[in-house]
This record gives structure tokens, C-alpha cells and sequence, in this order.
């Protein structure tokens, strides 16, 4: 064997042994974040400690913030995790749309079949901000999210709404669409309206009062409003 062939063995070994290494630590990260969402689930955001997301996952305070150096960035990674999900299963379904109206709708029943199955998951990403940030708890620093953070937040609207814009701009620029609002004010109002209908549906289910509607009742007409909207009628 060549001096060559022994370093080249030697390098293979060590790249092994630093995926490995990564592997591992990628599990345990999640691990940690599912059971920081375990305990903030059960008991509330008050409750959502290191020391109790350490007990949790069996694991040291210093272990912890191995991977996570506080409260706020542990915080941080359970909701961007929940949005960046539902935004790529967004993206895909406007990836399929035929035109923007079908974008439109694809961005609302993409949006609610997310969440609708799983509403804590809604409540984490849409209100854990809201209740973190009233004054009620104390974390770690006066402001909730820092500049990083919204640095990586932001784009995942771009990746739910860029879609549906570029379509909507596309048909815009032949012709005039019905209601003359900005292609990406569109795509968002869509989305605005798929987030009202899970805050409705998140308010009465817990009270046993369901909504009059179902949620493909709601989606669909939804739907057929903003489809209407986007249909070309103004002047060419």
C-alpha cells in the first residue's frame, strides 16, 4: 500500500467519523425539539423552561445548550420548523396550479390542510409570538425575535407567495384582472383569509361549537371569491 493510498483511507475514516458525529447530533437536536414542544403543549408557554425541556429529553442543562444557547432560540427553531413546513407544502401545491386563480386557491387549501389536522401546531406558529411578546413571560431578552431571526422567517413567505405572484403578474401584464389589486397583495390576502379561518376554527372546536361550515365548504368558497377576483375583466 502507497503512502497515497494510506492517507486517502485515513481521510475517508475521518469524514466518516464527522458524519456520524452529525448524524447524531441532528437527532438529538430533534429530539430536543420535540420534546420542547411535548412540554409546551402540556403545560403551557410559562412552563417551557430549559431545565424542564432537559428533563423532558433526559439530558443536562449544559447539554442542552449544546445545541440550543437559550430559551428564545429553542423557541425560535420549534415555530420557523412548523412555518417552513407548511410553506413548502404551499410552494408544491402552487407549483401545480394551472394560472393564478388556481394559485390562489391552491395557497388557502394548501395553507388549512396543514393546520387544520393539527391546530397546536397553528397556535405555535401564529400565537406563541403574540402571548411570548404581551409581557406575560420573561425570556431572555426584551425583544422576542432578533434581526437574524427575521432574516429567516421572511423568506418563507416569499417561498408560499412567489408563485402565486409570478402567475397573477403573468396574466396581469395580457390582460387585466377583475379586481385590480397587486398580484402579490393578492396572493397574500389569500393567505390571510386560510389563517382567519383556522383562528375561527381554533376558538369554537375547543368550546364543542363547531363552525356552521366545513373546512371544505369554507375553502371553496374562499376559493371561488379570490378565483373571480383573478379571472381577466378590466380593461385591456
Amino acid at each position: 500500500m502507497t503512502s497515497a493510498d494510506s492517507d486517502g483511507q485515513g481521510h475517508d475514516r475521518t469524514a466518516a467519523r464527522a458524519a456520524r458525529r452529525e448524524r447524531k447530533r441532528d437527532q438529538s437536536r430533534e429530539e430536543i425539539l420535540a420534546g420542547a414542544r411535548r412540554v409546551l403543549l402540556r403545560h403551557g408557554i410559562g412552563a417551557m423552561t430549559l431545565d424542564a425541556v432537559a428533563n423532558e429529553v433526559g439530558m443536562s442543562k449544559t447539554g442542552l445548550y449544546y445545541y440550543f444557547p437559550s430559551k428564545d432560540a429553542l423557541a425560535f427553531e420549534l415555530v420557523h420548523g412548523v412555518i417552513e413546513a407548511q410553506a413548502k407544502a404551499v410552494e408544491a401545491r402552487v407549483g401545480e396550479a394551472a394560472d393564478g386563480g388556481g394559485a390562489l386557491r391552491a395557497i388557502l387549501g394548501g395553507t388549512v390542510d396543514a393546520f387544520a389536522p393539527r391546530l397546536d401546531d397553528f397556535r405555535l406558529a401564529f400565537l406563541f409570538g403574540q402571548v411570548a411578546g404581551a409581557g406575560a413571560i420573561r425570556w431572555d431578552r426584551e425583544q422576542f425575535w432578533d434581526a437574524e431571526q427575521f432574516d429567516r422567517i421572511r423568506p418563507l413567505n416569499d417561498l408560499m407567495l412567489a408563485g402565486a405572484t409570478a402567475k397573477l403578474g403573468g396574466e396581469r401584464r395580457a390582460r387585466p384582472a377583475r379586481a385590480a389589486v397587486e398580484p402579490r397583495l393578492m396572493a397574500f390576502l389569500a393567505y390571510l383569509s386560510a389563517i382567519g379561518l383556522l383562528t375561527m376554527k381554533g376558538m369554537v372546536e375547543p368550546m364543542d361549537d363547531p363552525l356552521l361550515y366545513s373546512d371544505e365548504q369554507l375553502v371553496e368558497g374562499f376559493s371561488r371569491i379570490f378565483e373571480a377576483a383573478a379571472e381577466p375583466g378590466g380593461e385591456g
